[in-house]
């Protein structure tokens, strides 16, 4: 069996297991790499080259950092803030979006969430606002601003992995550190407008099945020294300023990360034990698996043969609008019933695949899938947030879709205009 077709098989079964949900990310990962040994498609360095590429060691780095700073009593500094907003159903929204969203920078979205959803009831309750006004809407803006800016872990998923996939398929074009924020800016912006002002018309004025009380996560108090947790803010805040201003002053962005996380152990804001048990090792190993694949599908001319069958799908359009749709749609759709990373997974490969093929700028084409991944807002399988949300607003299965289709939809229309026009493809 010729090389093209056993790295074939691996990218199907690969795609299988992911889409299937019934295996970890690790363990997809390590299997990429012993299949791509066994077989002899690449050598042991060349399969085992992911583990210490730089784009992983950067994920590795932010994941601790990000740990670090969720360590210290930023959070519960920033809840104070609601307050002070305003004291009604859209002031709610507003205080408690912005809230979810500066969290989601450094946390999964239903974290976010699940942390605020006690402060959150009970404002309701003392104020007199409807919860199934505010909760659902709340967790929208959440998912619309997860990861965005470079900071914590929207480094390693906005700059290091797309990167990485483009240095494995042999591009030359790379992600600036704000490619990935400036790609999503227009949606998230109008996207927050609507959830403010418009998403609570959608929502029911009462529950649509018994509500629970009992939901949400305790925000943990920093254990702290002051002048570790200083420590904590200063790190992180000079590490991701340096991080911005690499290209500029001529810096390593992986040297930088490695210095930050060494910091945080360095100062006590972490100790060994806990730096290890931040990061998401089945993320590590499965992207560490997938940059050798990239690199098997390259040098066998696999990625060739799949981009010239999805261009023949889509009825062998090259129209970058029509790549942008097709893509955009199917990972949106995609993601009501998969996990978002998964879905990340797959389809920003593919859509790579192509513009390469074609001599597109993938820039753009990338950015839309993410957007499309993350708008996982119409099921309890698209993402942990749903159902948590479902139980503590008393929302219906029903009442998710209705809520959640119009902000799916306005965020991949803005997102195929912005892109499209922002990073043209030729």
């Amino acid at each position: 069996m010729s090389p093209l077709i056993i790295t074939l098989l691996i990218l199907l079964g690969v795609f299988i297991a992911l889409l299937s949900g019934k295996f970890s990310y690790g363990v997809v990962g390590g299997a990429i790499v012993v299949l791509l040994m066994l077989t002899g498609v690449l050598t042991p360095a060349e399969a085992l080259a992911g583990f210490s590429n730089t784009n992983v060691v950067i994920m590795f780095c932010m994941m601790v950092m990000s740990a670090g700073l969720m360590k210290t009593s930023i959070i519960t500094h920033i809840v104070g803030l609601v307050g002070k907003i305003g004291r009604n159903e859209r002031a709610l929204i507003a205080g408690f979006g912005i809230i979810a969203a500066i969290m989601a920078q450094f946390m999964n979205a239903f974290v976010a969430v699940a942390c605020l959803l006690p402060f959150i009831t009970g404002m309701c309750r003392e104020l007199g606002v409807k919860r199934t006004k505010v909760i659902f809407p709340v967790m929208i803006i959440a998912l619309t601003f997860i990861f965005w800016l470079p900071v914590g872990q929207g480094v390693a998923g906005n700059f290091a992995q797309p990167n990485g996939y483009l240095e494995s398929y042999g591009s030359d074009i790379r992600f600036t550190m704000f490619d990935m924020t400036i790609a999503r800016l227009p949606g998230a912006i109008i996207q927050t407008l609507f959830a403010i002002f418009v998403l609570p018309r959608f929502c029911p004025d009462e529950p649509s099945q018994g509500v629970r009380d009992d939901m949400g996560r305790e925000v943990q108090k920093s254990t702290l020294a002051p002048w570790r947790e200083t420590a904590a803010y200063i790190i992180t805040a000079g590490t991701i300023l340096l991080m911005i201003l690499a290209g500029t002053l001529g810096l390593n962005v992986c040297m930088l990360a490695c210095i930050g996380a060494f910091l945080m152990l360095l100062t006590g804001v972490m100790n060994d034990r806990e730096a290890v048990g931040a990061v998401n090792w089945g993320m590590i190993f499965l992207f560490a698996g997938v940059l050798p694949l990239a690199t098997a599908l390259t040098n066998t001319g696999a990625s060739d043969v799949i981009a010239d069958f999805i261009v023949t799908l889509i009825g062998g359009s090259t129209n970058p609008w029509v790549i942008s749709i097709v893509f955009v749609t199917i990972s949106f759709v995609s993601t009501q019933f998969l996990s978002n990373t998964a879905c990340v997974q797959v389809f920003m490969p593919l859509v790579l695949m192509v513009c390469i093929r074609l001599g597109m700028n993938p820039i753009g084409a990338m950015g839309l899938v993410n957007i499309g991944c993350t708008a996982s807002y119409l099921t309890p399988m698209a993402n942990p947030g749903i159902p948590l949300c479902m139980a503590a607003g008393g929302y219906s299965l029903k009442d998710c879709v209705k809520i959640g289709i119009l902000p799916g939809l306005l965020i991949c229309a803005v997102g195929v205009v912005w892109c499209s026009l922002f990073f043209p493809a030729y």
